[in-house]
């Protein structure tokens, strides 16, 4: 199988999952930090077209509109888009348009966003050089990309060196009883992370290196952005299987204020 398509069958499966949990995100501490988070990084500008990359079930599409943003989610499983739609209506929200797409290949109009937000996306994909290539050309001058991401590949390649047992990969209490998450799909993860090529590159540092060849400039890293933002995330034994050890970082860039369109 191709690996997009497989990569989008196992982000499909749980796209329901997923959207329980950012539901739930919402009536929670979560939002308020990443309100926090996300505000300080908005361009200074009335209006903000901002772009959800990787919007999973649209909790972070519906936090920038909150803030003001204009907003636009998308996602390539269009499982998780129809989720995200269907948060929207519960929410009694509307306004914010959510489209099944490529991050590899934005079907946008050069310059077309002020800020562009992305989380623990960038290493699920086959080719994140061209998605930060796709996110430069879409984002207008003077505007930020925000990304928060992590080595999450090489921590679950050493998962699975150290071995994965049912035991670990299903939960008896009701917040693991997904049918998603059993030993098979904990270990189609590890594979299809395994052999992405962004999993045995040194980052946030090669991201930096593929934002600074892009052009972009005032390029800021956190190396420990889960404590620093959020102050850590505590470890149930229930959750231990499926918590990513890697440390959270955020890469926040800047791009210049004059530029020609591609």
């Amino acid at each position: 199988m191709e690996m997009q398509l497989r990569i989008n069958e196992y982000w499909s499966k749980r796209s329901d999952e997923f959207a329980d949990a950012r539901y739930q995100d919402l009536h929670s501490q979560k939002k308020e930090e990443w309100l926090s988070v996300i505000r300080s990084w908005l361009p200074d500008k009335k209006e903000i077209r901002a772009l959800d990359l990787g919007t999973g079930a649209g909790f972070f599409a519906f936090l920038m509109q909150e803030l003001g943003c204009t907003v636009t989610g998308i996602d390539y499983s269009e499982a998780m888009i129809d989720n995200a739609k269907k948060v929207m209506g519960k929410l009694g929200r509307e306004g914010i348009v959510f489209r099944q797409m490529d991050a590899q290949k934005l079907d946008f109009e050069a310059e077309s966003f002020d800020f562009i937000f992305s989380r623990n996306v960038t290493w699920t994909l086959p080719d994140p050089e061209q998605a930060y290539r796709e996110m430069y050309r879409v984002l207008a001058p003077g505007g930020c990309i925000l990304n928060f991401d992590a080595n999450y590949g090489q921590a679950f390649k050493k998962q699975d060196l150290e071995g994965i047992t049912e035991k670990q990969a299903v939960s008896d209490t009701s917040a693991y009883e997904n049918p998603a998450r059993s030993l098979a799909m904990l270990k189609e993860r590890n594979q299809i992370a395994a052999e992405l090529g962004i999993c045995d590159e040194k980052r946030p540092f090669w991201d930096v290196q593929v934002l600074a060849s892009l052009g972009m400039k005032k390029i800021t890293v956190d190396l420990a952005a889960e404590t620093h933002f959020f102050g850590g995330k505590p470890v149930s034994e229930a959750e231990k299987a499926w918590y990513n050890p890697a440390a959270l970082f955020m890469v926040a860039a800047q791009k210049e204020t004059h530029s020609l369109k591609k």
